[in-house]
This record gives C-alpha cells, sequence and structure tokens, in this order.
C-alpha cells in the first residue's frame, strides 16, 4: 500500500545524468534540481524548466535572482516571529514562482467544479476558469476548444457559412450575445421585445446566437417562414385591450402609449381614432392594430375608451404584452388628469360596450396550411396545401395592399372543395400521401377545422415532418432575473433534420438532444483515461473539504439548471494524504472506478502519488511539502479509551482502519493506522497516569484503552489536519464506569494544532505539470518529509553550502 517510502537506493532508470531542456521562450535564471543518486550523497545539476505557479506568495532560499524585479524580498513571519530575514519574495500582482518570473494568469468562475456546499458551485478566481491551461511564459490561457476569453470564460458561438460561403459566427444572420446581453437587449430587428436583468452564474458565460428577422436555428442558418394563425379556426379572437383616458374641465397636453418598451410620439389629448392607430402602427413592436375611439377623442372631461385590437403580432406568441400609458404631460383646469389599461375580459369604465379580451389565435408556421422549406430548399418559402394562399392579410383572410403575407393563411374561394377534408400531402421523410386520411399513418383528422391531430414525433401542418426531442435550453431570452434556460429542440444547440427527427449536435454537446456538454478528451479518451466523467450533480457527491466529505449538493432547479447537463472531469486522485475511498454506489456500478485511483505513482522523479489535474486530466499535481524555513509543528491527535474488551475503528479523511483492539499497544496502532491510504507515517504513544477517578481505573500502559491517552503523531500529513472520526466500536467499559454518567468509552481531540505548512514543492520551487515534478531551486532537494534528504520528491532539503541572496537593503549596507 503506498505511503512514505523509507530511503532506499534508486533504480537504475534514475534520472540522475537526465538533463530537463526549457522550450519557453520566456528567459528564466538557472534553477538548480538536485536529484538524488543511489548514494543520497552525490547530485547532479541540470537545467529547469519553469512550468506553473506557486501559491501568490511564495518562498525562496534567500530570494535567488532579486526576485526577478517581480517582487520583493522579505523577512517570513509566523506567529509573530521574524524568523529569516530576506528568504521569502512577495510578488507583484499578475507574478509568481519562487524567483516572481512566472505569470499568473486570468481568472473566472469555474465552468464545472465539485460544489463547496448546497446548491453552491461554479467557484469564481479559478484560472483559466478551469477550461484552460495557463502559459507561464506569457500569462496567457490556452482554452479548451470551443471557449474564449482570456480566462477561457465565454462558450464560443455557433459558426456557419454566410451568403458568401465564408464561416463566421451565427452565420452572418444574427448577433453572438451572453445570456445577459440578450435578456437586457432590446432589439425589435431581433425579435427581443422585454429588458429583464439576468444574474444567475451563467450570465456572462454562455454565449449563443440571436438572429436576424427572416432567420432562425440554433446558428442562424436556416431561414424562417412565414407564421400566422389558421385561417380555418374563425372562432378565434383577436387580442383586445381598453386604454381609460379621463382629463376633467380644460385640458391640455398629450399622452404617450407604450408597447414591449417602445414608446409612441405624443398623441394629443383630442386625437381621433385614425391618428391613435397610425402612431401605434409606426412602432417596431406593432405589427398590426385597428383602434376605435367610440367619443372621437382620446382623452375627454368625462372619460374616453380606446379599444385597441391586435390583428397580428410580430412576436408569434400566443400572449400578447399590455399596453402602458403615461399622462405625464396631460394637464386639466379640474382634478388630475388620469388614465388605466384593461385587458383580458375587463370592461370599460366609460363605456359599458368596449370589453377587452384575451387572444385566442396561434401563430403557426405557413398558418398551418403550407410546408416551409420543401426538400430541405431553405428557401423561408411556404409551399401551400391545395386550397389555401398562396398570401393572406395575415387574418386568415384575402391579402389587401397594405396587408399581403405570403403565409398560406387565407381559404381559396375559387377552390373546389368536394370532397376535400385534411390535406393530402406526400410526408417529407418519405412515404405515401393521404396521411390524414390514412388510417396507418401518424395524424388524425378532424373533420370541423379540417386540420391534422399528429402523434407525438411528427410535426406540421399536415404531420408531414419528423419532431426532434427538446431538452433545457443552453442558451436562450431570460425570462426573469433567474429563470431561463427553457425547453427547445436539440437544447438549442443542434441541428434538427426534420426528414430524421435527430439532432446533429455542436462539437461540444451530446446525447439525442443535445443536454450535456461532453468531457474534455486526451489522446482521444475522454479525461485521457485518467479520470471520470461527471454531471455537476455528481461531482457534489465527491465534494471535501481538506479531505473530508462535506455533503455537499447540486440539484436542478432554476438557478442550478445545469446540474445534469454540465460535466466535467473527475481525475484520479492519488493514494496519499489528500484521497479517499472511492464509493461505487455514488457512480453506479459501472466498473469506471476501478481504473480511476491507480497510475498515480510519480515515479523516479519523486517516490510519491500525487493526483492528476487539468480539465482533461493530463496534468499531474507536483508533490507538496513543509518549507524548513519557517517554524512549525507536526499535529498530534489524542485518543482516550477504557476499555475491558471489544476494539473500535478511525476514520480519518473518508478512509477506515482495520478493527483496533482494545489491548493493541502502540507498534500495532501505528501499523493499523498507517494501512490506510490517507496516512503515511505516524508516530504512536501512549502515556500512564497514576491518578484514577474511579474504581478500576487504568493499568499499565499495555493496550490503547489501557492507558490514560495515546498521542498519534502525523509525519507526513502536514498542516491542521481534519479530526479521525470513530466508525464502529464495540468496546466494553471498565467496571464502574456505568456510574459515572456522560464519561465515554472512548473519544479523539486535538492535543497540538499542526502548523507545518503543504505547499507545492515545499515552496522551493517549480511544478512541471506534464511529469508532475518539482524543478528545485538552487539549494534544494527532494526530502524526507521532516527537513532531511529522502524521496518525497518536494524540494524540502536544504543543501547548507547554497548561497544566501540578501535583501537589497542590507546590501547596500
Amino acid at each position: 500500500m503506498p505511503r512514505a517510502i523509507p530511503l532506499s537506493p534508486m533504480p537504475p532508470l534514475a534520472l540522475s545524468n537526465t538533463v530537463i531542456t526549457s522550450t519557453s521562450k520566456f528567459l528564466l535564471p538557472a534553477i538548480t534540481l538536485f536529484l538524488i543518486s543511489s548514494s543520497l550523497l552525490s547530485f547532479t545539476m541540470v537545467e529547469a524548466e519553469p512550468l506553473i505557479k506557486n501559491t501568490h506568495t511564495v518562498y525562496g532560499g534567500g530570494c535567488p535572482a532579486g526576485c526577478s524585479g517581480h517582487g520583493q524580498c522579505v523577512g517570513q513571519k509566523q506567529d509573530g516571529n521574524v524568523n529569516k530575514i530576506g528568504h521569502e519574495c512577495k510578488c507583484h500582482d499578475g507574478f509568481t514562482g519562487t524567483t516572481c518570473s512566472l505569470r499568473i494568469c486570468p481568472s473566472g468562475r469555474a465552468w464545472a467544479d465539485p460544489a463547496s456546499a448546497s446548491q453552491t458551485a461554479h467557484a469564481s478566481g479559478v484560472e483559466c476558469s478551469g477550461f484552460g491551461f495557463c502559459d507561464r511564459a506569457t500569462g496567457k490561457c490556452t482554452c479548451r476548444d470551443g471557449f474564449e476569453g482570456n480566462a477561457c470564460q465565454r462558450l464560443k458561438c455557433p459558426m456557419g457559412d454566410n451568403n458568401f460561403l465564408i464561416s463566421e459566427k451565427c452565420s452572418g444572420h444574427g448577433t453572438c450575445m451572453t445570456m445577459k446581453q440578450a435578456a437586457k437587449e432590446i432589439s425589435y430587428d431581433m425579435g427581443l421585445f422585454t429588458s429583464v436583468a439576468y444574474t444567475n452564474w451563467d450570465a456572462d458565460m454562455i454565449q449563443g446566437c440571436v438572429c436576424h428577422s427572416g432567420w432562425t436555428g440554433h446558428d442562424c442558418s436556416a431561414r424562417a417562414c412565414p407564421w400566422g394563425p389558421d385561417p380555418r379556426i374563425t372562432s378565434a379572437k383577436d387580442e383586445i385591450q381598453v386604454v381609460d383616458c379621463k382629463c376633467e374641465d380644460v385640458c391640455t397636453g398629450w399622452i404617450h402609449l407604450a408597447y414591449k418598451g417602445e414608446n409612441t410620439r405624443s398623441i394629443p389629448f383630442d386625437s381621433s381614432a385614425a391618428f391613435v392607430e397610425h402612431e401605434l402602427n409606426r412602432l417596431r413592436s406593432v405589427e398590426d392594430v385597428r383602434v376605435t375611439i367610440p367619443k372621437n377623442k382620446a382623452c375627454t372631461h368625462d372619460g374616453s375608451a380606446i379599444k385597441i385590437e391586435f390583428l397580428r403580432d410580430v412576436s408569434r406568441q400566443r400572449d400578447y404584452q399590455n399596453i402602458t400609458v403615461n399622462v405625464t404631460y396631460l394637464s386639466s383646469a379640474g382634478a388630475t388628469p388620469t388614465a388605466s389599461v384593461h385587458t383580458q375580459g375587463v370592461v370599460s369604465i366609460y363605456d359599458a360596450t368596449i370589453k377587452s379580451q384575451k387572444s385566442t389565435k396561434i401563430p403557426m408556421e405557413c398558418s398551418g396550411r403550407g410546408t416551409c422549406n420543401v426538400g430541405g430548399s431553405n428557401n423561408g418559402e411556404c409551399s401551400c396545401y391545395p386550397g389555401y394562399g398562396p398570401a393572406s392579410d395575415g387574418r386568415g383572410d384575402a391579402p389587401t395592399r397594405r396587408n399581403n403575407y405570403l403565409d398560406c393563411g387565407s381559404v381559396r374561394t375559387d377552390f373546389n372543395w368536394t370532397g376535400i377534408t385534411c390535406p393530402k400531402v406526400a410526408p417529407q421523410y418519405g412515404g405515401s400521401a393521404d396521411i390524414c386520411g390514412n388510417p396507418t399513418a401518424h395524424t388524425a383528422c378532424n373533420p370541423n377545422t379540417l386540420a391534422c391531430t399528429c402523434d407525438t414525433g411528427y410535426e406540421g401542418g399536415a404531420c408531414e415532418w419528423l419532431s426532434c426531442s427538446r431538452g433545457k435550453a443552453w442558451f436562450d431570452i431570460a425570462k426573469s432575473a433567474s429563470l431561463a434556460h427553457q425547453l427547445a429542440p436539440c437544447s438549442n444547440v443542434g441541428k434538427c433534420s426534420r426528414t430524421l427527427g435527430t439532432c446533429q449536435c455542436n462539437a461540444l454537446f451530446e446525447g439525442n438532444v443535445c443536454s450535456t456538454m461532453m468531457c474534455a478528451k486526451n489522446d482521444s479518451y475522454v479525461c485521457g483515461d485518467k479520470g471520470v466523467c461527471m454531471t455537476m450533480n455528481k461531482l457534489a457527491t465527491y465534494s471535501t473539504t481538506d479531505g473530508v466529505y462535506n455533503d455537499a449538493t447540486y440539484t436542478l432547479s432554476d438557478t442550478t439548471w445545469d446540474a445534469n447537463k454540465m460535466q466535467g472531469c473527475y481525475c484520479r486522485k492519488s493514494m496519499s494524504g489528500n484521497s479517499y475511498q472511492w464509493n461505487k454506489d455514488q457512480l453506479g456500478n459501472d466498473g469506471m472506478l476501478d481504473r480511476v485511483a491507480f497510475n498515480t505513482y510519480r515515479g523516479y522523479y519523486g517516490f510519491t502519488h500525487t493526483d492528476f489535474a487539468g480539465y482533461d486530466c493530463s496534468k499531474m499535481e507536483c508533490p507538496r511539502g513543509d518549507d524548513h524555513l519557517t517554524p512549525g509543528v507536526n499535529e498530534v491527535q489524542r485518543v482516550r479509551c477504557s476499555a475491558t474488551a471489544g476494539g473500535f475503528m478511525l476514520t480519518f479523511r473518508e478512509n477506515t482502519t482495520e478493527l483496533i483492539n482494545w489491548n493493541d499497544p502502540a507498534p500495532i496502532v501505528e501499523k493499523k493506522l498507517e494501512k490506510i491510504f490517507t496516512i503515511g507515517n505516524v508516530t504512536v504513544t501512549f502515556t500512564n497516569e497514576t491518578a484514577v477517578a474511579y474504581s478500576g481505573g487504568h493499568g499499565s500502559a499495555k493496550g490503547v484503552c489501557n492507558t490514560t491517552y495515546a498521542d498519534i503523531e502525523f509525519l507526513t500529513e502536514l498542516g491542521d489536519l481534519p479530526l479521525m472520526t470513530l466508525t464502529s466500536s464495540n468496546l466494553v467499559k471498565k467496571i464502574g464506569m456505568s456510574d459515572l454518567a456522560g464519561v465515554p468509552k472512548i473519544n479523539v481531540t486535538e492535543f497540538v494544532k499542526g502548523t507545518r505548512e503543504n505547499i507545492e514543492c515545499s515552496g522551493h520551487g517549480y511544478c512541471n505539470p506534464d511529469i508532475g515534478m518539482c524543478i528545485c531551486d538552487v539549494g534544494y532537494a527532494s526530502s524526507d518529509g521532516q527537513g532531511g534528504i529522502g524521496h518525497r520528491g518536494d524540494c524540502g532539503f536544504h543543501y547548507e553550502e547554497t548561497q544566501i541572496f540578501l535583501p537589497v537593503d542590507e546590501l547596500e549596507e
């Protein structure tokens, strides 16, 4: 079982004479790596390859290279005491590394990460947003395919051929916007009629196409056909809204009407119905309205009703928004002028004959009486069924000079309707005609409306198309601050083939409705075959704080809409102090976990295990250790146990020991603790005190439960550690303990808080994430975890003859 390995000769393949060369164009001072040879006393100097970061405040051996001009050489303080003058580089903003010679890359919200608490994920301040790799020479992120921005913080918009067959965002027929921009923008040309302040985590991260008028599809590559109401449904009602306006005595001034946020020009109080109608029809948000004013004036001293009928709406939505009225510029010699709007059946206050009503007309592609883009022509034209169209006034009647729409929205009077019922059209997906009349077809004919009722999976006025499944849209127009991502064909990130009924997903997405984002591949393998692809929901079940499960959850809601859609790689964890056992119940018995928790051994670079890392698990973390130049102590946890039989088990960072018997001596307890993955080396010490608080107290210190207490000192797990917990116990109390209420048979407490650092490469080297190897500073080499030379691979051993660089001010003295 992997753990801290005792010193022993290195195998023949050791890299004692290997030179590591740098391919970076960013010039850095020479850094020396000491590799341990078989003698453990000879060292080989090689050129280092600086690749990746340490913490923002880093530790260097006497501040070599004067912190590269990008930091200040200062003394390190711990617990208020200055330890050593001039050994720490405090880097300026944007720089990192032991000599402040490396760049920090921009950061953003994480695209995919384990939740940190209930319904809380997508942490801020993640370098390259977790979907890119940082170039330490330039400080620039190299983003995963499909993402862009200086911190890889935005999903790219889909590309498509424009009219000149040149690939362009949104096919040149739309505008690429973030969720936040699309929700906030008002653009009548693109069908954006409302403004909402969308604030969810993805507001500035997910981008999509908002198509120009006449175009549709997730990439705006398809021509849209005209829409209109079914001309056969003559009982359908238009939307009617009523504006009441009263201006007593001598009235002057004007009012303003607004629809979908767009205001009319000034409408004088005595305007006629024709003038009000003209001003409303000038709005881009209004397609066609008819206005009636029984009293012939918009506002009167005894109140006037303005009846507004919506004959056609450009948004293709069944539900109309309410008109608003502004009387700020209306004045009266009498009472203050008033105005109100009535909808959905409410009668005017001033005219009982004027009543509002809700629209029951349903806009349909080609008015439900024609086929759009027949044969995949993509010309945006309707091919009308026999007896319909080709044009209408948009209201189910024949076209007029003013209103002439090629939407198949009228019934032809010159057509012989004898024996004609529902449309007889050959299906676009293949097969015979007479769809509705064929009893084996996927439709039923309504003899009253002469319309086809399609079965699930079929669509079109004659059910001539196959429909694609719908999923939560990755991009759409938000309805409120937190409500978006409504159902859409192919989740709005794929093309729907209406002849096949299948989705052709964009490169980043997968599933029959393109509902999930793929995990990244490396060497053609998902997660590089070094991790497991998980949804955000499953990642949350593996969320830990200092190696202990924190019971975080990430389940579906309006704000966590991506719980089962966004996926990320959960990379292999090392069998060391920052890992934990796999739980197959959390992922299902698919066998994948068996391949994850191994092969984290870093071989001859450092005889240790580290985690794989990166969005595709292609990188490796480097060994971590303590900076010997700063004071610190090991963690000591104290176990008090009083029993005469039985045993107990302890859990540390989700790994549980075998049964520890009540009378196990210190060496046996030590071995049982060191058998679990999460503990390397510990020292167990028994202490026996003569003071006895009750009859039959402690005897001689021969067993863990037959001594006053047992102190467990952690030698390889550094810092302030989580407390070991009692997982199982069948201990039998000592005689007389039952008389002492509340006295436990066993407990664990922290006796000494660990203060030794647990930092990458012990703060005295750079990490090469391609091999998980620390490139040590001059005078530093692999340690044994206690400051001596060893195989930990952490740059924690200090070669005392190394030159010490003093701060500039001391050199001047």
